[in-house]
């Protein structure tokens, strides 16, 4: 892995949201990006299935981190819109979501990302419009 993964890792598996839903970043590089969470009682709605703002969040960083990945350090990037498809329950345990950059342009980038289940289930799908900006150093 290379030293920018690496950073990239390390700064978002300490982002707050991450830490607070019990997201972890396994990989995220030029090829795409892998979370993984393990949908536990915090997490789950009255059915007794994970909540779909859980499944949503995951699904829209699974995508975010994969176009991080691909476009420039010096540049961030931001969801301008994002379409989900539930297409099972997220049940208890662990739950991977993979993301993927289907056309990166100059400004605007569309990723793809699913999530499956410890059984293999698709569990969500999900696409999604990035703007690219340059970040700043200002405070």
């Amino acid at each position: 892995m290379s030293t920018a993964a690496e950073d990239l890792l390390a700064t978002w598996n300490a982002c707050g949201y991450y830490r607070l839903v019990g997201m972890t970043v396994v990989r995220a590089d030029r090829d795409g990006s892998e979370f993984r969470i393990t949908i536990a009682d915090e997490h789950l709605q009255a059915y007794g299935t994970g909540h779909g703002g859980v499944i949503a969040g995951l699904i829209d960083a699974a995508m975010g981190l994969a176009v991080l990945g691909r476009i420039p350090s010096g540049e961030g990037c931001a969801t301008i819109e994002m379409k989900l498809n539930f297409t099972g329950p997220a049940r208890p345990g662990p739950l991977t979501a993979t993301g993927h950059v289907l056309h990166a342009g100059r400004r605007i980038v569309t990723a793809a990302a699913e999530a499956r289940g410890a059984d293999g289930d698709l569990v969500s799908v999900g696409q999604g419009t990035f703007q690219r900006f340059p970040m700043t150093t200002e405070s």
